[in-house]
């Protein structure tokens, strides 16, 4: 097992961030394969992307010592846990709480890693490590001191074969793609300040994970600012100037909503916290109201998690059956299945608009028409169409309808749930409070007309007066455009990484799709590229994307994703490929 001090003296050499990662799969490769007996779900380091087991045992002596053991299917993940290993086995539980393992990864240039978050789960490995030393605290702390010593020979002969170290070199800002673009994007990225921003490594910012969420330009940030600066109150309920500015700003927000998806009427806007919180007011409250123990619920191999969990909870109330509609191995919805699946049975279909993970754009009037044959009600999970491509409630003949603010350049914090009037003036409230109410009496209430009964509380006020400034400012650029400009990334993204050895799309044809790009590429670990990249200074999404059952379906434990929007520029697709057939060369076991 590779030692503290050894890792400590090379990392002193490692300026480059290539040369770090290698580094990294280096001392990864000298951990020793856990047992696979102890490979168990009860050892699993939960909060991690890539899968991390960690086992700890007591050797005896005065004082007792923790002696660990770790693994992961993530060739960067196992260097980590070298790190680790080497850092807290065979230490007492007071020196293990006394490590100061924050400094260590700062000074080896780490830090990053250590966040709070699911992807590479060495936080929750640290974190788990401790809770262990805790149990066992006994004696006193003794400060670990690494001792410095000379770099390895392997590392020297590795170092060889990478590119020269230093800082980040000048990244090309044009390519020969930019005169197929449909929008000026030099000027629309000035309106956005972040994408001008250079990383810690020197490297400019290439944002391709808009699929998570995008970013805001400076006319959503000043409106938010404007608000809350000069005219922030609660809404509906004041009788006084700013009460009045601000009901009339979150009411044209609605009102902008309503113009972007062609709804009939504002009653049919209903601001909550986003996508997920939309669906599960449809499963809740339509649901519980119409759903019994015999029906059927219809959803795809393709949803979000937020498209899946909100039904699972509404079966397991009512004894409904959920089935699934497959998808083929182009990676589109089996329209054959779904007229097999779809019956008398069918209360409701829940379908992405556009898959988060594959980009498949699905014929969503096409499923609404065969749904309503069969009376079934029909939820669209719009979250990641209606930021890219003109939507039309109304062409679609749409039941319900959830989309996020944050995923089109609005707050997080506020969505929106589309529903057809009808249909949500038959529904009960789903939260009970203030701005939901007509009346209230000792016996019950009376609920305020469409749509605010859904609004209960003190809604997203700013949040939504952000969207509706993003709405505008989406409409000013033009959805069609969009659209366009997209496509044109999508189809440079698959010409360019088809190049790379053992990369794998997951996806359809760029003509299918809206403007994301999965990939898998043999050998390495989707978490291992995405830290690559972002050492690089692009930012992409690794992980199962919270489609859990898609990656089973398509034998994957992860992926990576690259999502893209109007100000992204062909130069950094030009990027990303040339940074992934890196990693590939560098990372791959």
């Amino acid at each position: 097992m590779i030692t503290l001090a050894e890792i400590n003296a090379e990392f002193e050499e490692l300026d480059d961030p290539t040369d770090r990662m290698t580094y990294l799969v280096e001392i990864g490769q000298t951990l020793p394969p856990l047992d696979d007996r102890l490979r168990t779900e009860a050892n699993r380091v939960l909060g991690c992307q890539s899968m991390v087991w960690l086992v700890a045992s007591e050797r005896p002596g005065n004082p007792p010592t923790l002696i660990f053991t770790a693994d992961s299917d993530a060739p960067m993940v196992r260097g980590l846990i070298a790190i680790l290993l080497a850092v807290y086995s065979g230490k007492t539980p007071a020196e293990i709480l006394a490590y100061p393992i924050e400094d260590l990864l700062a000074r080896f240039k780490l830090r990053s890693f250590i966040t709070p978050m699911r992807s590479n789960g060495l936080y929750s490995m640290i974190k788990r490590i401790r809770e262990i030393g805790e149990q066992h605290a006994i004696g006193t702390s003794l400060p670990l001191v690494p001792i410095r010593s000379r770099p390895s020979s392997a590392m020297a002969e590795l170092a060889a074969q990478l590119p020269p170290r230093g800082n980040a070199q000048p990244v090309p800002t044009r390519s020969k793609h930019d005169a197929a673009l449909p929008l000026d994007v030099e000027a629309i990225r000035r309106d956005f300040p972040i994408l001008a921003t250079t990383l810690v490594e020197g490297y400019p910012l290439a944002y391709l994970d808009n699929g998570a969420s995008t970013q805001r330009p400076k006319q959503v940030i000043d409106a938010v600012v404007e608000a809350y600066e000069h005219y922030y109150s609660n809404v509906h309920r004041g009788g006084h100037a700013l009460a009045a500015e601000s009901t009339v700003r979150y009411e044209a927000a609605r009102e902008a909503v309503r113009g972007l998806i062609n709804a009939r009427s504002t009653t049919e806007i209903v601001f909550c916290l986003g996508t997920t919180a939309a669906i599960n007011l449809v499963a809740r409250s339509w649901g519980d109201a119409n759903v019994r123990s015999g029906d059927e619920i219809l959803l795809t191999e393709l949803e979000h998690h937020s498209n899946i969990v909100p039904w699972q909870q509404l079966a397991a109330r009512t004894g409904a059956t959920i089935r699934w509609v497959p998808i083929t191995d182009g990676f589109e919805l089996d329209l054959a299945a779904l007229d097999r699946l779809l019956s008398r049975r069918t209360k409701v279909v829940a379908v992405a608009a556009v898959s988060n993970v594959l980009g498949t754009i699905n014929p969503v009037a096409e499923i609404i028409r065969r749904a309503h044959a069969v009376g079934a009600v029909v939820l669209v999970d719009a979250a990641q169409s209606v930021p890219h491509e003109p939507q039309d409630v109304r062409a679609w003949d749409a039941d319900f309808l959830a989309f996020s603010g944050h995923k089109m350049l609005g707050p997080s914090g506020v969505g929106v749930l589309y529903g057809r009037e009808n249909l949500l003036d038959a529904m009960p409230p789903f939260l009970g409070g203030g701005s939901m109410i007509r009346t209230v009496t000792l016996d019950g209430f009376t609920p305020a007309d469409l749509p605010y009964k859904f609004e209960a509380g003190t809604p997203m006020i700013v949040p939504a007066i952000g969207l509706g400034k993003a709405v505008q400012y989406l409409q000013s650029v033009d959805m069609e455009k969009i659209r366009t400009h997209e496509l044109v990334l999508t189809r440079l993204a698959h010409e360019l990484l088809a190049d790379v050895p053992g990369l794998r799309i997951i996806g359809p044809a760029p003509e299918k799709k809206g403007g994301i790009v999965s990939f898998a590429v043999e050998g390495v670990h989707p978490d291992d590229i995405s830290k690559f990249l972002d050492l690089h200074g692009i930012a992409i999404r690794a992980g199962h994307h919270c489609a859990m059952p898609l990656h089973h379906r398509l034998g994957l434990s992860a992926s990576c994703r690259a999502s893209f929007y109007f100000y992204n520029t062909p130069a950094e697709v030009e990027r990303l490929a040339a940074a992934v057939c890196d990693a590939q060369r560098v990372l791959k076991r």
